[in-house]
This record gives C-alpha cells, structure tokens and sequence, in this order.
C-alpha cells in the first residue's frame, strides 16, 4: 500500500521569489523522492493561473492520487487551488518555507483557512526539514488508508456475541465511515469448509509450527485440528477477497480459530474476537500503520503503584508479538479446556492502545501512548501490561466519561499522530489519554 502523491508548485508571477519556481520544484521533487515508500506524480506543469491550475487538477485525478502537496514558492491566489480542488476533491497538504519577502507562509495559512472554511481536508506544512516529510509521508498514508479501506471485504463468522451489545454492528455505518464491506457466514457453513480439509494436508504444517514454539500442552488430534481449522478459513478468505475476519467465538467456539488468528496476522489478516467488527476495523488500521501485528486485549487489572493495565484475550496473538519464541506455549483455550490456544508473555516496548466503539454520529476512538513493560503468565493468553501516560483513576475517569468499550488494539510504536489524521479523514471523534 504505496500512498499515491500529487505534487505541484504554485506561484504568482507578480511576487518576489516568482522566479526561482522552476528550481524550487526540482528541490522539492528531490526531497520528496527521498522519502521511502511513496509514489510520486509530478505535476505537467507549474501553477500559475486557471488554466495550469486546471491542467494539473485533471493530471491528478487521471492518476488517482491519494492526496494533493502543493509548494508555495510565494504566496498566490486561492483561486487556483480551488479549481485544483474542484476537479480533484481530495486532501491537500500546503508546504511552505522561510522566505519573508515571498509570502510562501502566509500564503500557505490562507489557503489552510479557506480549506477549514470550506469543511475541507488538508494540513499546513513549514519548512524543509525532516519533521516536515515525516508529517507528509504521516498525513498521505492515512489519506492512502482512508481510500484503500473502501475496498475491503470483511468476514464475519456466526453472529455477533449474545450479551455484549457493545460490539452490535451496523453494516451501513461501517460501509459508509470506514468502507468495508462486511460478508457473513454461518459457523456452521465454515465447519462444512473444515470437513473438506484431509488430516494429512494438515500435519506437515502442524509439524513445522510445533518446531517454533517452546510447549505443547495439547494433543496431536487438537494441533491438527486447528490447523484444518486455519487452512479451511484460508480458503474461504482467498475465494472471498477477505482482508480481515471476526468470528462468534465465545462461548460455544472458543479456541478453534486462535492459531488460525495467529498465523494469519504474519499474513498481513487481522483477525478479532468475539464478531467485534470496530475491533477489526481498528486492528486492520494498526496493523496497516505499524507494519506488524497487533494485540488484541480485554484490560483486566489495574496496578495502582506504577499507573500499569494488565490486558490479554485467551490467546490469539502472533508468535512474533511474544518475547521469546520458546515462552510460547501451545495449549486448550481457558474456561472450555478445548481447542488450541497460543499463549506467550509479551514483548516490551513503546506503544500505541487504541479502543474503537460506537456507530454513524457517535464513533469514537480512545488513544493512550504508553510502554510495554515486564510482566509473567498472570492471565491464560498474551498477558501484557501497559504503563500508563497518565494515573490510573485519570484513566478510569476519561474511559467512563466517553463510555469506551473493553476491547483494545495495541500496536507496538507511537502513532498518536497517525490516527489523529486518520481520525480527521473519517470524520470520527478521537480521546486522548495525556499526564
């Protein structure tokens, strides 16, 4: 997922600096190629008046780009980059530059006005430096996010979990805030897809799994089980274009898809407990965000002498999100005794935990940057405990003053930022969790 960048100068002829255009935007161009992982549509053509404006707007629409970045080599009309705008009705980024007597800034803090006037997208940029491409390449990700979700097909496995209105969805919000479409079956037209899978179609892999773990507390029967139970939900997500999966787990299935969930997150395919939908959503996000994959915890206790949660589900979590491969267990799920569960203590680290709730008008997403510290199997899953930015009773104020739910996403890096973009382009509520 290459986000597409639309790239343009603009100038006015009359303005002091009019004349270093051309050069300004090969340095431009040079400072943005430098950025990794994007692609970038140079513009035909320098915008100076209505027709070059409109010429580049339709170059840019032609190539799809995921958002507009537009150089003030001075300050210039708004005209211009209306018409761009109404030809191309996407996110612009106005990067500007110290240059006094040019009106490159101030030019670019009337364009930005205008755009919020207008309940338009776009973000102001100052300067050359790299905390300027690190807040373009953060802000045309998110854009790229935004646009590649409406494209996505997601699984939903049984129905949603009785007794737990909380995760209810809404298929025409999600469609509409998000993009997703949701695509649902029956568990029991996904145990027919099992029934399909030979044993020893399954026990090669089982075998190459039971090498990168340290335990293995269950039968054969259930290892090989469990890995009819993931090659039968493969299939099923290859033949549907599925980019993520939830499934009615608790408390008849608890257990069957939790290595399946495990190894599909190193496939890039979140999946999410409990027919949650806004926890999918959010792990695919994250996952999209980090480049890695995500826990997924119910916060189960709180260490009042260092602001620390303890979360965990019962044991879904990718093998490379433990801290060794060999504290990793395989073993029946907790409370059913069945099953196959992946259960590990978590690595450490900085990171980002996230909850989404809510549906069209009252979406909202809590946010909470803390760090990873030390913890032991104190819970039957993927215990992590979580210092918090803040102190624990500040912590349970904001989460009953919001109403945020019990499942939380926890990417390991920093990506406050990233989601308050993300959060914007969706036209969401965010909640930041600050000391």
């Amino acid at each position: 997922m290459l986000p597409k960048v639309g790239f343009c100068v603009i100038y006015h002829p009359f303005e002091q600096n009019a004349e270093k255009a051309p050069t300004i935007f090969e340095n431009s161009i040079t400072l943005l190629k430098s950025i990794k992982n994007l692609e970038l549509i140079v513009a035909d053509k320098l915008v100076k008046d209505v027709d070059s404006a409109i010429l580049v707007g339709n170059q840019f629409k032609k190539a799809e780009v995921d958002i507009v970045c537009v150089k003030l080599v001075t300050w210039s009309s708004d005209d211009y980059i209306l018409d761009m705008s109404s030809i191309c009705d996407i996110p612009f980024i106005f990067w500007t530059y110290p240059h006094m007597h040019a009106g490159s800034m101030c030019g670019g803090l009337q364009f930005n006005m205008v755009f919020k006037e207008l309940k338009k997208e776009c973000i102001f940029v100052y300067r050359d430096d790299e905390q300027a491409l690190e807040k373009i390449k953060t802000y045309a990700t998110c854009s790229s996010l935004k646009n590649n979700m409406k494209s996505l097909r997601f699984l939903k496995i049984g129905h949603r979990t009785q007794g737990m209105a909380e995760v209810i969805c809404d298929e025409y919000s999600v469609k509409e805030i998000f993009g997703p479409r949701i695509i649902s079956i029956g568990i029991d037209k996904f145990k027919e897809e099992v029934n399909y899978i030979a044993d020893n179609s399954a026990s090669d892999l089982w075998g190459d799994v039971r090498e990168k773990v340290g335990k293995i507390s269950v039968s054969e029967s259930d290892g090989i089980k469990a890995i009819k139970n993931y090659l039968a939900l493969k299939r099923i997500l290859k033949t549907e274009h599925i980019s993520g999966v939830t499934i009615e787990c608790y408390p008849d299935y608890m257990g069957e898809l939790c290595l399946a969930f495990s190894l599909l997150a190193d496939e890039g395919i979140p999946g999410a407990c409990e027919g949650d939908i806004n926890a999918l959503i959010l792990m695919y996000i994250l996952m999209n965000l980090s480049g890695s994959p995500v826990h997924n915890i119910d916060p189960l206790y709180l260490f009042e002498d260092d602001n620390s949660i303890i979360g965990s589900h019962c044991g879904s979590g990718s093998f490379e999100l433990a801290k060794s491969h060999q504290e990793i267990e395989l073993a029946n799920v907790r409370l059913a005794n069945r099953g196959l569960c992946v259960l590990f203590p978590s690595k450490l680290g900085k990171v980002t935990m996230v909850n989404l709730v809510g549906r069209k008008g009252t979406y909202r997403m809590g946010i909470i940057e803390g760090e990873a510290i030390k913890t032991e199997m104190v819970f039957p899953g993927n215990p992590i405990r979580v210092k918090l930015p803040t102190s624990i009773n500040k912590y349970l104020e904001i989460v009953e003053k919001f109403g945020l739910g019990h499942h939380w996403i926890i990417a390991y890096g920093n990506y406050l930022k990233s989601l308050e973009y993300l959060a914007s382009l969706l036209k969401i509520d965010i909640i930041r969790f600050q000391s």
